[in-house]
């Protein structure tokens, strides 16, 4: 049976989130970076249901059809859910029967049925309740017609009980404060056991002991996700003041998944379904606990044992603390590569920029900005020393929308220039400039990134950054901040591609150099590193070089809708994912180019919206040691490691044969090979 030519996006989404949860189930990891890996799966399926399967019930009301892949928006997403429904079982499976027996091998007891601590923690359960949990909780009778309404990822209980005032039965309703107080609890150690309780249960026994006068009430938890869309009016109005108002509306969206302890009885179901209007295909029965992501806090009373050993980040042997950055960069690129090197070069080439007398104009781009952002705090005090200073800010960077204004006021009350979202646009592109005059000369120094600046995810995420004075280069990107800026056109890119003005063509140019080299006899290479490849355009041109002989090595992190490694399509696409514990997020593409690597890094991954609706900023690296650090770093990606893994045509992953893995962890091997090279 042939195949489709184009993998659904979704639900390669889907396998890519697999493919994390399965890192929880490693028993060569530490027992609380396991931990972790389940509640980034947990935390990153919420997020998929908010926005993507959100959009998705939207198209299906519409009577949708996905005309690419010949499937309807319902059926699709009943092959969405019941996938998404399969990892949320798997993941409780870990949860129970491997995580839960590994704690309890060290002490550690997560107590699933507060009747196991009832006698020995009462008078600390009782005291907890009563003087933090009480305070938060709003207890509901449902009504006929007076249906509350249920918050988007708010955790709650319902039960059946006897009325106080006539003595009939009804259903009630009863928050979990988990947004308020932590979701763990712990209790003090008795035995040598540390004893742990989700605040859920806390809740129960309270409101059965203390409300209902001991009753053997059952309470069932239950959860709303709704979408997380925000609908603005782009082309009229202050986008900045639109969108403080939508962002009070963010949480009355839509219902796009119900989750309920799958013990509740059939009767309450039906309930809730009438009563709180949900769709029968959004119920999803689970466990007894929901919101898994709140894993992320569980409390370690061992700590720093069971945790994953951090590595630290090394700094760049050129740049030393006394270095003058703007000296150097004179003489030669620096390439970073984070989290392996310290993000303190980044604040270290801000710094300088605010206290260097020379220095006249600061000019950068924020997506997604810290909570506690030095480099802001940076640009402030640039503004506060009479420095010409701009900023665009994009206040559509979905979930950091607030924070992102929040940064943009305080940088407007020090009178920095603040520029905010484009129409129908968002500005994805990572890079800032800095203008010098010294001597008569007015120079550029800049920085080109393919992450945010942003200190808190430089540390998780892996990203590279790099600091150059090339003239054509910086001239190029002048005229980015200019049209971010003022909305003046650019002239043409000779050395950037910049979304959505040359991208395309530039990429797709580069391509059919591989494949004309191929037919002059030659060797066709390129190798491609991204988040997210979506875009039809761009994967018709890999297939095309496929076709005519060029090989190409993929690194795809989660979404892909190219199928590798099929006959007459795509069999000369050999394409890898790399999991570990940092995520990968770095944009990379080199073309071999007859031996001589045209190596380009950037902001954008090959989705149609990055492509197209997107300012995106993709810079070349000239610089021959820079290059050969890039070159190094793709070909440690490309290894066979246990933590790297093939794809097939469907997607699947599939570990290295054992005799042939160079050892675990991709990861692990460059922070090696930068630790050997770089002391």
């Amino acid at each position: 049976m042939s195949i489709l030519k184009y993998f659904n996006r979704d639900i390669s989404w889907l396998k890519f989130n697999q493919r994390v949860l399965e890192e929880s189930a490693d028993p060569s990891l530490a027992l609380y970076e396991r931990i972790k890996f389940m509640a980034i799966h947990a935390s990153n399926l919420d997020e998929f249901y908010r926005v993507r399967v959100a959009y998705m019930e939207t198209m299906a009301k519409l009577d949708g059809f996905n005309e690419e892949e010949q499937v309807s928006y319902a059926e699709l997403l009943g092959v969405i859910r019941a996938e998404a429904n399969q990892q949320g079982q798997y993941l409780r499976t870990i949860l129970h029967d491997l995580i839960l027996p590994k704690l309890n091998e060290n002490g550690i007891f997560l107590c699933t049925d507060l009747e196991q601590l009832h006698f020995e923690h009462e008078d600390e359960i009782d005291d907890y309740f009563n003087t933090y949990v009480a305070s938060f909780l709003q207890l509901t009778w449902l009504t006929p017609g007076n249906a509350p309404f249920l918050e988007d990822r708010v955790l709650y209980l319902m039960g059946e009980a006897h009325t106080m005032d006539d003595g009939l039965k009804q259903y009630l309703l009863v928050n979990i404060p988990s947004f308020s107080l932590p979701r763990f609890i712990s209790f003090s150690q008795r035995n040598g056991i540390f004893h742990v309780a989700f605040i859920d249960d806390i809740v129960r026994l309270g409101i059965r002991k203390w409300l209902l006068k001991n009753s053997g009430l059952e309470l069932y938890s239950i959860k709303l996700n709704r979408d997380a869309a925000l609908n603005l009016d782009e082309e009229s109005g202050d986008i900045a003041d639109q969108m403080r108002l939508s962002l009070g509306k963010r949480g009355l969206g839509a219902p796009s998944r119900f989750q309920f302890d799958a013990a509740m009885p059939a009767e309450m179901i039906d309930f809730c379904e009438q009563y709180f209007t949900l769709e029968k295909e959004e119920i999803t029965p689970t466990g007894r606990y929901q919101s898994m992501s709140d894993f992320f806090g569980f409390p370690n009373p061992l700590k720093p044992l069971l945790e994953q050993k951090k590595w630290k980040s090394l700094k760049h042997s050129q740049l030393n603390v006394d270095t003058n950055y703007f000296d150097a960069m004179n003489e030669m690129d620096f390439l970073l590569h984070f989290p392996y090197q310290s993000y303190n070069h980044v604040l270290v080439f801000f710094n300088q920029a605010v206290l260097d007398p020379y220095v006249t104009e600061i000019m950068a781009t924020f997506y997604r900005v810290a909570p506690d952002s030095h480099i802001v705090n940076a640009l402030i005090s640039a503004s506060k020393n009479g420095k010409k200073v701009k900023a665009f800010v994009e206040v559509k960077a979905r979930f950091d929308e607030a924070n992102n204004l929040r940064w943009a006021d305080k940088m407007i009350e020090a009178g920095v220039e603040i520029t905010y979202s484009l129409p129908e646009i968002k500005v994805h592109a990572k890079t800032a400039l800095i203008i010098r005059e010294k001597d008569g000369e007015r120079k550029r120094y800049g920085f080109f990134g393919t992450g945010n600046f942003n200190e808190k995810t430089a540390g998780i995420y892996s990203d590279i950054g790099l600091l150059t004075s090339n003239k054509e280069m910086t001239a190029e990107l002048e005229t980015v901040f200019l049209y971010l800026y003022n909305q003046q056109s650019p002239a043409a890119f000779n050395h950037l591609l910049v979304s959505p003005f040359n991208t395309i063509e530039g990429f797709k140019a580069l391509i059919q150099q591989e494949i004309d080299l191929v037919k002059q006899g030659l060797e066709g290479k390129i190798t491609i590193k991204l988040n997210n490849l979506e875009d039809i355009e761009m994967i018709d041109a890999l297939y095309e070089a496929s076709m005519a002989g060029v090989k190409i090595d993929m690194i795809v992190r989660s979404i892909c809708r190219l199928r590798p490694c099929v006959k007459g399509l795509s069999e000369n696409i050999r394409m890898v994912r790399v999991v570990g514990r940092y995520l990968e997020h770095s944009r990379v593409f080199v073309f071999h180019n007859g031996g001589n690597p045209k190596i380009y890094l950037g902001s954008a991954d090959w989705m149609r919206r990055n492509l197209r609706s997107r300012v995106e900023v993709v810079f070349p690296v000239y610089d021959e040691n820079c290059k050969y650090e890039i070159l190094i770093f793709l070909q440690t990606q490309l290894g066979e490691y246990r933590k790297t893994h093939l794809l097939d045509e469907n997607l699947n992953s599939h570990a290295f044969d054992g005799h042939l893995m160079k050892g675990r962890d991709a990861q692990e091997a460059f922070y090696h090979l930068f630790h050997q090279s770089k002391q």
